[in-house]
Formats: C-alpha cells, sequence, structure tokens
C-alpha cells in the first residue's frame, strides 16, 4: 500500500466519508474492526453499523471489564444491529494474570496476555485495522496519521483528527447511549482494576508512566 498517497485521498474527508471510501477501496473480509466499548467507542460503532451494516466487531473481552461496560456492550449490540464476535486470552494465560495479579505488578505484562495476544491472532487473516483513537486524547496519540503502517497490519485512524466537542456533537445528533460509567467521572473506561475517575485519560494505570495498553502504541 502506498500510505502516503492514501494519507493524501483521505486527510479532507469526513469520518463518515472516509468510511465508506475505504469499504469500496478494501476487501471487507480483510478488514479489522475491534472495540473495547469504551466511553467514545459509540461513534466508531455507529459508522461501521450505517457504512457496512453486519461488519464483524471483535470485542477484546480481558475478564477484567467493568460490569457497566458489559451491559453497554449488549445495549448497543441491540440498539446498533451489530455483529460483535467476543476474543480473550486462552484460559490458561488469563488464570495466570489473576492469580499473580499482574494487573498490578506489572501492568504490561497483563494488557500483552489479556489484550495484545489475542489481536495479534486476528491481524494475521487481514490487512486493514479499523481504529477508533483520537489525536486529542493523549501526546503518543497526537503524532499519528490516518493510515499507518505497521509491521503486521496497516492501522486506519478513522476519527483521528475529530475534536472533543465534534465527538460529542456526533453522538447527541445521533441520539447515541452514553456509557454509564461516563456520568460518574470516568472520561476513559478500561479494565476495572487499572481505571479510576479522571478527566481525559487521566484515569487509565493512575500512578504509573503507562500511557497505552499496547495496542495502538
Amino acid at each position: 500500500m502506498d500510505i502516503k498517497s492514501l494519507n493524501d485521498k483521505y486527510h479532507y474527508l469526513s469520518p463518515l466519508m472516509r468510511m465508506e471510501k475505504m469499504f469500496n477501496d478494501f476487501e471487507s473480509p480483510r478488514v479489522l474492526a475491534t472495540s473495547s466499548f469504551g466511553t467514545s467507542s459509540v461513534v466508531l460503532l455507529h459508522l461501521i453499523s450505517k457504512v457496512n451494516p453486519g461488519h464483524p466487531i471483535y470485542f477484546i473481552d480481558t475478564g477484567y471489564h467493568f460490569k457497566q461496560t458489559l451491559e453497554y456492550k449488549e445495549q448497543l449490540q441491540e440498539r446498533l444491529k451489530l455483529n460483535v464476535i467476543d476474543i480473550q486470552a486462552p484460559e490458561n494465560r488469563h488464570k495466570f494474570t489473576k492469580e499473580h495479579k499482574t494487573y498490578r505488578f506489572n501492568q504490561d505484562l497483563c494488557c500483552h496476555i489479556n489484550k495484545v495476544m489475542p489481536v495479534d491472532e486476528l491481524k494475521a487473516n487481514h490487512d486493514l485495522w479499523i481504529s477508533g483513537v483520537l489525536r486529542y486524547q493523549n501526546a503518543n496519540r497526537a503524532k499519528m496519521k490516518i493510515f499507518e503502517e505497521k509491521p503486521d497490519i496497516v492501522k486506519f485512524n478513522v476519527l483521528l483528527d475529530m475534536t472533543q466537542k465534534e465527538v460529542e456533537l456526533y453522538k447527541y445528533i445521533n441520539e447515541l447511549p452514553e456509557h454509564p460509567l461516563l456520568p460518574e467521572g470516568y472520561h476513559s473506561v478500561g479494565c476495572e482494576n487499572c481505571t479510576v475517575k479522571g478527566i481525559g485519560r487521566e484515569g487509565r494505570w493512575v500512578d504509573s508512566f503507562k500511557a497505552e495498553c499496547g495496542l495502538h502504541a
């Protein structure tokens, strides 16, 4: 793929137009879509449901999600008619993280086992990975481009340049339900053991230097 050419062609398009063009430019079975069903996930999920209904959306079930996240997933699955497929680490690996409390003592390892490795297996059968990352979320994401070539797949950051106000406006106009923890002060929601209330992503991996789970680093 000519990544520079793709970025030039998609740069001035709206997220909806980007999504439409991408599904015209790439074969649908080779396009990977994942979701954490976090506080901003509904925008990406809504776009996929509009442009390519029924496209598989893989939910990374870490085994440590808030019950509210699981309830939200069920709500959006019904509301948007999503084709959600749960993926998770093998039971023995997840059990290791639970018994050794890696979410407390080695968070990178915990994320690698419960998030990165299951997604890595999916990548082998896909050429392009749709991502809902946003530039305003942290410094690492501020440097990203719409299309990014990784060693094993090309990332498609379709929402990348949306501002926080644009995200909120999109949800308001389309009457999309909020994650139930957002009104309680959780602006970014990950695993229950590693998430506290906070503005932006400041509630993730508190008291550590960790800023990403490893999927989008």
